[in-house]
């Protein structure tokens, strides 16, 4: 730390002196005689001493204040002003608060202290005005979405609580708008991240230009947008900025880094203010049910809220935590199905198929929790533990001496055109030490329609491990002989409600008929899923079916009782002769 020299006696300091020399030196000196010549002064000294000794002391006195005086301007004073100055800052008050470090007359003695002050409070000043820009800065971040450039969620909250309160005032309405793209997923997906977030700043950017100057769009999770519209005067005005909005999106838009042109929709909730929320967290809870909504319904559509919506999603909420406790509990069971061949009645394969055994409800079909598992995004997790449960049964069997044949695992179209399924299927074939030939995975003809791009490029990492591929429900899509003939998969499954009408419904007849016919012709192998009498058992077999599977043959069941089917410790259903 630089040390400072001790300030030099002044000009003006010897001035003080002098003077205080000038006021005590008469009384000094009168003393000194008094001391040295005493009694000796004589009688007209006598008179006068009273007064000599009065003055000498109103003398002392103002000499003693002139100094005291001279010292508290010279130290004191400055000194306290540093004190001050010090304790303000390490107190960390706003440095323009505190003033001048010093006062205009400053004795040049002091002129290195002032300037070392000085130069603490410029740098003070300076860090002041760099944090303040700083904190600027920051929240300037904290507002604006980086990907975009437009206000994210915590700006709009802001705003919501300015413009609410001014429709309060005028009795005026607000409606939020929850805007989500269909399929971004998927396209994110097949085209990689960097067009995707170039997708979302294009389409941000588009939607704020068809915007009123009045109303305000933030980004909000994901792929959604937020738009707020200030004061419309009626739900159908809403309901026209919706669908200038949903028109918007659907025009192509050009990415010029990636070099695509892509087309897509979106789906609009719409909540209103005040009737479907006070807040804005409850506003944009209603608007997020509504945009469910809209996507259940299909794409490209807008919907308002409605109070029902709310139970829906209790409902919801109470299903994921049901099924979250029973993948954690080891609620789910696998039952399996047999494949045979009609003519010997050999099972020739069978099919996992899930079930629920729920602690209140007893055991559940899929049907009565697999769309709550997907709208709850645990259809993965559920679909891994059917994979897992699988191939440790067929590892059993295969250890116990069984020939199950091919086992088919039903999957979902979200784990389907998962990229890592084809790792955890990897995975648990050499956890069990399987062969790929004894696995076959079932994708609904459905599924191929909604993501005609993801699953085939889903299939050829499936063939790549060896792995054979079935389509399931086959006739209820609308599945052509083009994709037949693109996707080749190892064989069919006739639904049941084709099969159901067999053989007495020429329309069945004619349909199952032309379906086994191109099966055929491409080299696929058909399935009859549903059998249940021997008449259908028998046309199909004159059809050229043999690989059925229905009640005819053997309900689904679990796993130890399948497997003493296999033992042949119990025997199969009685058929009729073809």
């Amino acid at each position: 730390m630089k040390t400072l020299p001790l300030p030099p006696l002044t000009l003006r300091v010897a001035v003080l002196l002098a003077l205080v020399a000038g006021l005590l030196l008469p009384a000094l000196a009168w003393l000194l005689a008094e001391v040295v010549f005493g009694d000796a002064s004589g009688p007209a000294v006598e008179r006068h001493r009273a007064a000599v000794l009065l003055m000498v002391a109103v003398q002392g006195v103002a000499a003693a204040g002139l100094t005291l005086h001279a010292l508290t301007r010279r130290f004191v004073w400055p000194l306290d002003r540093l004190a001050g100055q010090a304790h303000g800052l390490a107190a960390l008050r706003p440095v323009a608060a505190l003033g001048p470090a010093w006062g205009p007359a400053v004795d040049a003695d002091f002129a290195p202290l002032v300037r070392e002050l000085d130069a603490v409070r410029q740098r003070l000043l300076d860090l002041q005005g760099e944090l303040r820009a700083g904190e600027s800065r920051l929240h300037k971040a904290a507002m604006v979405d980086h990907l975009t450039g437009l206000p994210n969620r915590a700006l709009m909250h802001e705003l919501f609580g300015h413009e609410s309160a001014s429709a309060r005032r005028h009795g005026r309405a607000l409606a939020l708008l929850r805007i989500g793209l269909d399929r971004f997923r998927t396209f994110n997906d097949t085209l990689g991240h960097a067009a995707g977030d170039e997708l979302l700043t294009g389409m941000g950017h588009r939607l704020a230009a068809a915007l009123r100057d009045a109303d305000f769009i933030c980004r909000g999770n994901g792929d959604e947008f937020l738009v707020l519209l200030p004061g419309p005067p009626g739900w159908d005005r809403v309901a026209t900025a919706a669908e200038r909005l949903l028109r918007v999106v659907e025009e192509p838009l050009q990415l010029p880094r990636s070099g695509h042109v892509v087309s897509l929709s979106a789906s609009i909730g719409i909540a209103m203010y005040p009737s479907d929320g006070t807040d804005f967290e409850a506003l944009a809870r209603a608007a997020s049910l509504a945009l469910e909504r809209s996507k259940a319904l299909g794409r490209g559509l807008y919907s308002f809220y409605q109070p029902g919506m709310d139970q829906a999603l209790r409902r919801r909420i109470a299903t994921e935590r049901e099924l979250t406790l029973a993948l954690e509990r080891d609620e789910f069971e696998l039952v399996y199905q047999p494949v045979v061949d009609a003519g010997s009645g050999r099972i020739v394969g069978c099919e996992a198929l899930l079930r629920w055994r729920h602690p209140q409800r007893g055991l559940l079909a899929p049907g009565a929790f697999i769309d709550g598992a997907r709208q709850c995004g645990l259809m993965c997790d559920i679909d891994a533990w059917v994979l897992n449960a699988a191939c440790g049964d067929l590892a059993r069997w295969r250890d116990a001496g069984l020939q199950p044949g091919r086992l088919a695992l039903n999957l979902s179209v979200q784990r389907a055109r998962n990229p890592a399924l084809s790792e955890a299927l990897r995975d648990a074939l050499e956890r069990h030490a399987l062969s790929p030939a004894q696995l076959e995975l079932e994708v609904t003809e459905d599924a191929f329609l909604d993501d005609p791009e993801g699953l085939p490029r889903a299939l050829a990492r499936w063939r790549a491990l060896g792995l054979a591929l079935t389509i399931d429900d086959f006739g209820v899509g609308h599945s052509s002989l083009s994709q037949l003939k693109m996707l080749r998969p190892e064989r069919l499954k006739i639904d049941c409600s084709v099969v159901r009408g067999l053989p007495d419904a020429a329309q069945d007849c004619a349909l199952a008929g032309a379906m086994l016919a191109m099966a055929h012709a491409l080299g696929i192998e058909v399935v009859a899923k549903g059998v249940e009498t021997a008449a259908q058992r028998r046309w199909l077999l004159e059809q050229g079916c043999a690989r059925q599977q229905g009640h005819l043959h053997g309900q689904p069941m679990p796993a130890r009782q399948f497997e003493a089917r296999l033992a042949g410790r119990t025997a199969p259903a009685a058929l009729q002769p073809a």
